[in-house]
């Protein structure tokens, strides 16, 4: 008598699985759109389509990355029906307004400064990456993703993740 190993289907995430990514989720679209109250209206379409396709959900990347491809295609699906004008980069002199680009208390005014025009020069490098590249460096170090599931989340390969990293790096000065 032989024994069959049946492999389990990991549980699906909840509601509050979902719900607790909402966040992350926003920031995505604002920084894509550019626009709080279509973003909110994109962000929620990514949660139904979650919510009705859990049984899709196969349990090989974390919950976060799973919605955040189901975002993506529903921007990207989005914008090809109204055609709405996408700003790529992650930081723009608006977020810096924002206050977004902080410089630490530093004693002397022209510590001050210089501190204040390295910030101004990586935010201008950070503008000029190509989306893929601000993509990818936002999913490392703002998300903390690891390199699998960044690959994942773009639908590239693990070295195309890589390479990009490298090339970001470099681009803005960084060993």
């Amino acid at each position: 008598m032989s024994t069959l190993t049946h492999a389990t289907k990991p549980q699906p995430p909840s509601y509050a699985d979902l719900e607790k990514n909402r966040s992350k989720l926003m920031w995505q679209a604002q920084r894509i759109v550019r626009n709080s109250a279509t973003a909110e209206d994109l962000v929620q379409d990514c949660l139904i389509k979650a919510w009705l396709n859990l049984d899709k959900f196969r349990g090989e990347s974390q919950v976060y990355s799973w919605l955040y491809r189901i975002l993506l295609n529903t921007v990207f699906n989005d914008l090809q029906r109204h055609r709405h004008e996408v700003l790529a980069s992650s930081l723009t002199r608006e977020s810096e307004a924002d206050g977004a680009l902080e410089i630490p208390d530093i004693a002397t005014p022209e510590e001050h400064l210089i501190a204040r025009q390295r910030a101004q020069a990586l935010l201008s490098r950070l503008e000029s990456l190509s989306p893929s590249l601000t993509d990818t460096l936002q999913l490392r170090y703002q998300d903390d993703l690891s390199y699998a599931e960044i690959a994942q989340s773009l639908h590239v390969p693990i070295n195309t993740v890589r390479t990009r990293l490298h090339r970001a790096h470099q681009a803005l000065g960084i060993k």
